[in-house]
């Protein structure tokens, strides 16, 4: 049995959050409080989702919405 990385839990977690959202996405915040982890570290991991391909992020206003690229 191969066992997963703290890491690669909370990116499968937050992928699952998003493919369940609305259709304009998650904040940050909504993200975090979602998946139990720090408004910092959903940040961190949300930019690496983006530079991975895996998540798009548009900018409303002041919240920057985070979604499941298509």
């Amino acid at each position: 049995m191969v066992r997963k990385r703290k890491i690669e839990i909370t990116e499968e977690n937050i992928l699952y959050s998003l493919r369940n959202a609305a259709e304009w996405g998650m904040t940050i915040e909504e993200v975090s409080e979602k998946n139990k982890i720090n408004r910092v570290t959903a940040s961190k991991y949300l930019a690496i989702l983006e530079v991975r391909g895996l998540v798009v992020l548009r900018t409303v206003g002041r919240a920057k919405l985070y979604s499941l690229k298509k």
